[in-house]
């Protein structure tokens, strides 16, 4: 059956304004919770969308823990989304976070609840979710026309917006280029006539290559010039795994330029970004390694399931959402060549030191 839309399958007056004024009550969503029931679904207990992507329907779901179907034909498990198999009724046409979005009145839509709102944050990085202004009901669409929907709800008042997932539904969804290092905005007055750029804050330890140094200031890559930390993720998450990228970059002064190995992203979006990742290494918001892929290199070897970081270089270890202070630390270690580590081992207090080269 085909499942692009047709202007005649609903009351073209629900279809054009998304809702209808209800005398007292307000507004009346129940032809966008109608027609919320014909283009998502439950496939093994998960809530599938269907949206249009280059004109034809794909199933979509987003989860932050893994899921287990037949129906799966891809995943990102750096942002949680699911392609699936099959076809529903009708589809929703995906619209960007833009100016326009941000002057219309939306709602958070499932088939129950239709909860009033609007988009607080516009597109920005590679992992940026999409804010609305109050709660999203449970599995629902940001909409304002019915057919039309701005992203589908992940958490809380955060969805996941047309960008991140027409992404995901192209040929590099799921797949992300890093150049080892993690970045901040230029904020500083700069005087000199090159683009703004970003400011590298942390190197990988474990990058393969690593012509970059903290406070170089990238100017561009492969020419195109950067002008804001989302141009930076983005061209960087673009980038092909064993290619080389032309960086262009400001180090004391001096205009560089350097060729850089290309690798794939292993941390970042849902997954833990700890630059340990490559190693299939997993530690939590507690700094304690929860499992271990594979051998790490140096003297970090020794490191085992249940070791808890204390503190490294003499330098507790600052909680935070994302571990930039731990990766900040072990970025400053690298640049000195070796890392002291207290660790908590089977309820002991134990000291490792490592080279890092």
């Amino acid at each position: 059956m085909k499942t692009s839309l047709s202007l005649r399958t609903i009351p073209i007056v629900s279809l054009l304004l998304g809702f209808i004024y209800s005398g007292a009550y307000g507004l009346d969503y129940s032809a966008c919770r109608a027609y919320y029931k014909q283009a998502t679904s439950v496939v093994d207990s998960t809530r599938i969308y269907s949206v249009l992507y280059q004109n034809k329907p794909h199933l979509i779901a987003f989860s932050p823990s893994p899921l287990r179907s037949s129906r799966i034909i891809k995943h990102d498990p750096f942002t949680g989304l699911y392609l699936f198999s099959g076809k529903l009724a009708k589809s929703y046409r995906l619209k960007p976070l833009d100016t326009f979005a941000h002057t219309l009145p939306l709602a958070g839509v499932n088939a129950t609840q239709a909860i009033a709102g609007s988009i607080t944050n516009f597109e920005k990085g590679i992992f940026d979710l999409g804010k609305f202004s109050t709660t999203l009901p449970k599995d629902s669409v940001i909409s304002t026309i019915c057919y039309q929907s701005y992203g589908i709800s992940a958490y809380g008042q955060y969805f996941i917006p047309k960008i991140l997932i027409d992404r995901f539904l192209s040929p590099k969804g799921g797949q992300y280029g890093d150049i080892g290092v993690r970045v901040s905005a230029n904020i500083q007055s700069v005087r000199d006539q090159h683009p703004k750029g970003v400011i590298i804050e942390q190197v990988d330890v474990f990058f393969p290559h690593k012509p970059l140094l903290p406070k170089d200031r990238i100017l561009s890559i492969n020419g195109h010039a950067i002008t804001s930390l989302a141009d930076f993720e983005w061209l960087v998450a673009d980038l092909e795994p064993r290619s080389k990228a032309q960086v262009k970059f400001v180090r004391n002064g001096r205009v560089l330029e350097a060729a850089v190995q290309v690798d794939r992203r292993y941390g970042g979006g849902i997954l833990r970004d700890t630059f340990f990742e490559r190693y299939g290494v997993i530690i939590d918001k507690d700094f304690v390694i929860r499992s271990i892929g594979k051998p790490l290199p140096f003297t970090l070897s020794q490191l085992s399931v249940g070791d808890k970081f204390i503190w490294i270089d003499k330098t507790p270890i600052k909680k935070d959402s994302d571990f930039w202070h731990f990766r900040q630390l072990f970025s400053q270690a690298g640049l000195r060549g070796q890392v002291e580590l207290l660790l908590l081992h089977d309820g002991v207090e134990i000291f490792l030191r490592s080279p890092l080269r």
